[in-house]
């Protein structure tokens, strides 16, 4: 298994391409454009939700309504590639041309042939934090960073009613 070094990069003005457009794509392109990224989204189908976004980020999503094509990453411009279709094959696909092409690229539907891993998010007034997880487990992801927020927003409530919750 790769060892995988948790890095932040500055996403303004980095172009991401997102194959997909429901559940999956939808969280990753939010996280995109709160962090300035240029998106560009191909899918047969576009979830209303994502078509909301390119409403309020017109400048920064683009969407393309049509089908994967084997061998359109070939050439292109892209930082990097978000294969979140609901077909596995289809997303093996993109990863691989991704590979070939020196393209890092997360696939949301086998862990193992990511060159990357596409964190959950926390924000948490100035802080940033990233979290995935070496085994792949999603779950256990979503639920440390939904505990983490929690936490974290208990305890700047306590503070704020000048309560120590590490006495």
């Amino acid at each position: 298994m790769p060892s995988y070094f948790p890095i932040f990069i500055n996403m303004e003005q980095k172009k991401c391409h997102v194959f997909g457009a429901g559940n999956i794509a939808l969280r990753r392109i939010r996280t995109l454009l709160r962090y300035k990224a240029q998106v560009k989204v191909t899918a047969l189908f576009i979830c209303e939700e994502v078509r909301e976004l390119q409403k309020a980020y017109p400048k920064q999503l683009h969407l393309e309504q049509r089908a994967y094509c084997m061998g359109e990453l070939q050439g292109v411009e892209t930082d990097f590639v978000l294969a979140a279709t609901d077909n596995r094959e289809i997303n093996a696909c993109i990863s691989l041309e991704c590979r070939q092409n020196q393209i890092p690229v997360s696939n949301a539907s086998d862990s193992s042939q990511c060159t990357f891993y596409f964190p959950a998010v926390a924000q948490l007034d100035n802080l940033v934090i990233g979290i995935t997880s070496s085994d792949g487990n999603h779950r256990d992801v979503a639920a440390f960073r939904k505990k983490l927020c929690q936490q974290y927003q208990e305890e700047r409530s306590a503070e704020r009613n000048g309560t120590d919750l590490w006495k």
